[in-house]
């Protein structure tokens, strides 16, 4: 089957703007009871931040530059999936992030020590003095883990987005051409394969902005923004929400 990329991506820039004004539209109004707020407060951080990688991944695009989007659409799908783990775990999914976040800053703080850069003492110990049980559901740190859990294709995409987000072979190879003729020099990234893998960026950064704004929209009291994110979805190439 042919896939219409120019059609996709005409829709993309519409989906998105209706997207960024129901995001906007609002969310506080919505906040779930005082036991519920810590994962309403990380998951909107985490759409805040992923309507952002949006936006990057589709200037970039604009600019010849879809295949240096690479860690945005790969961060997308952290977000996405992240925002996902808060709807199915709430409170425990925070606490686990609480854990990941200690280890994190350990590891900052030791990298500091290392090199004498001079830091906010007390509070490096605050956290790390901090008490944070251990639960079921700290495994999904590893992103592997969750994303595995979560499926939908998301470790896969996320995988392959890897292959260009870091110096690999794989990155390193798309700006040569090696034959047994000649050795091409490319200034332009090319795949070895038929047409543009990038070619639907801003399709792809609408899809990742819609489902996260799926998962927010759970994490609020009453799901206020189901209908219009159908409409939005309908009208942009989409499935319900649901």
């Amino acid at each position: 089957m042919t896939i219409d990329v120019d059609a996709f991506n005409a829709k993309a820039i519409p989906g998105l703007e209706a997207l960024t004004k129901l995001m906007l539209s609002g969310a506080s109004d919505h906040a779930p009871a005082p036991e519920a707020l810590r994962p309403f407060q990380v998951g909107w951080g985490f759409l805040a931040a992923l309507h952002r990688q949006a936006a990057a991944v589709v200037v970039l695009h604009h600019n010849g530059l879809a295949h240096e989007a690479a860690p945005n659409r790969r961060l997308m799908v952290e977000y996405v999936a992240k925002l996902q783990w808060l709807v199915r775990d709430g409170d425990a999914a925070v606490e686990s992030m609480n854990k990941a976040h200690q280890y994190a800053h350990s590891k900052l703080r030791e990298a500091a020590d290392a090199g004498e850069y001079q830091y906010d003492a007390e509070a490096a110990d605050a956290v790390r003095d901090a008490v944070i049980p251990s639960g079921t559901t700290d495994q999904f740190n590893n992103m592997k883990n969750l994303l595995e859990r979560l499926g939908g294709g998301l470790f896969q995409s996320w995988v392959s987005e890897t292959q260009l987000s870091h110096a690999t072979l794989t990155a390193a190879g798309c700006f040569y051409k090696d034959t047994l003729d000649k050795l091409e020099l490319l200034a332009e990234p090319t795949y070895g394969i038929e047409g543009d893998p990038m070619e639907m960026s801003p399709y792809i950064a609408f899809f990742f902005m819609y489902f996260g704004m799926a998962a927010f929209n759970e994490l609020m009291n009453g799901s206020p923004w189901t209908d219009e994110l159908d409409r939005i979805g309908a009208a942009n190439g989409l499935a319900s929400s649901e």
